[in-house]
């Protein structure tokens, strides 16, 4: 599938899934680089480049599990 568009939305303190075991971590500095455009982030559990991540589910919106499979 080709992507028109990708919309992109980090903030300072947002939890995040990063290495082979998914562990928790959280965000503490975003820089953008001109010469290369790699945006990095510095979190809790070491350097990365944006989109080498997953995004934590939000378990705010379901009330239980099930809800996601109705």
């Amino acid at each position: 599938m080709t992507l028109k568009k990708l919309s992109l939305d980090l903030e300072l303190g947002q939890e995040i899934l990063v290495g082979k075991n998914n562990e928790r971590a959280k965000i503490t500095k975003i820089e953008y680089h001109e010469k290369t455009g790699v945006v990095s982030l510095n979190t809790t559990r070491g350097p990365r480049t944006a989109l080498t991540f997953k995004l934590c589910p939000d378990h705010e919106s379901s009330s239980s599990a099930a809800d996601k499979y109705r």
